[in-house]
């Protein structure tokens, strides 16, 4: 049987790993935000969309239980892939629930490591617009590595894809939680006027900017996901992707030095995303063991409780 194969029941839903993670963001995200109520406005709408999209989790299982499609397969692994950018923009929406922004802390721890804030002198120091446009072509790449990773994992080793997403998505998903209790909103959002912009360039840099405007709202500078799930996906990409690995790695080392740069993320923040990447990899890895474990052993009962009635095992 192949890891996660997708044993057809005759009823009930056959929740992937995936599944339940999202399942389990979107319960603890929802407690926070009635946790937070006395802060917060419009909650009715938030708690609406999780009822949509819990209401999608258990509708598209139970359909994949009963039709073996490829479809509904690739739907079931990537829809928390899209979800992402919506989880990510809620952030901004619960930061301020326990404490109020904290950049001026980081600032100032900033400016006692180096003497300096870094996303402010780095710009300062090289205006060229070269390499002003290498900068933002570093920090645009972000915005498709993550569904690249998953993607080239999906098409290339079914089997190993599913660790793969659900480390990427559980990554995320423990990212955007430290976001919501720990609020730092970055340069370009802290700081005012030339502080927080960065000299004219080309293509990419008109493109970042671009995406800043419709995606990006003040949170989630502390630590940087960016780095952080940077270097998941080198780790990621190197243990089951050792050829797209060497693709990425210019790549991400450009993105590293980008987020400071374009003033996206302080200094500190860019060295907490190194330190929180691997133990942030290892919860998620940890979670995924543990979750396809119990898949494993349910699916396992069921051909137990059926002995004389073949199982349906799809390709998945």
């Amino acid at each position: 049987m192949k890891l996660l194969s997708g044993i057809k029941k005759k009823t009930g839903y056959n929740l992937y790993p995936i599944d339940i993670a999202t399942i389990i963001y979107i319960i603890v995200s929802a407690i926070y935000i009635c946790i937070g109520s006395y802060k917060l406005e419009n909650e009715t709408s938030h708690f609406i969309s999780r009822l949509v999209i819990l209401f999608f989790i258990f509708f598209i299982s139970f359909i994949n239980d009963k039709y073996d499609s490829e479809i509904l397969k690739f739907t079931r692994n990537f829809y928390p892939i899209l979800l992402l950018s919506y989880f990510y923009g809620e952030t901004a929406y619960m930061n301020n629930i326990i404490f109020n922004n904290l950049d001026f802390h980081i600032v100032n721890l900033e400016q006692q490591l180096f003497g300096c804030q870094l996303s402010i002198e780095f710009s300062k120091r090289f205006p060229q617009k070269w390499f002003n446009e290498l900068m933002n072509f570093g920090y645009f790449s972000y915005y498709f590595l993550t569904f690249i990773i998953c993607f080239v994992a999906y098409i290339t080793n079914r089997t190993k894809s599913f660790k793969v997403i659900f480390i990427v998505t559980a990554s995320f998903y423990i990212y955007y939680i430290i976001f919501s209790i720990f609020p730092v909103v970055g340069p370009q959002f802290h700081f005012k006027g030339s502080m927080a912009t960065i000299p004219d360039a080309y293509f990419f840099h008109d493109a970042v900017k671009f995406v800043q405007k419709i995606g990006e709202v003040p949170t989630g500078a502390f630590p940087s996901s960016h780095v952080g799930m940077a270097l998941i996906f080198l780790y990621l990409s190197f243990k089951f992707l050792q050829k797209l690995f060497y693709y990425i790695l210019p790549i991400i080392i450009i993105l590293c030095f980008a987020t400071v740069y374009i003033k996206a993320h302080y200094f500190v923040d860019v060295i907490a995303g190194v330190i929180s990447a691997p133990l942030i990899l290892g919860l998620s890895t940890l979670a995924y063991n543990k979750l396809i474990k119990i898949h494993l052993t349910d699916n396992r009962k069921v051909i137990e409780v059926n002995p004389f009635k073949p199982a349906k095992v799809n390709s998945n």
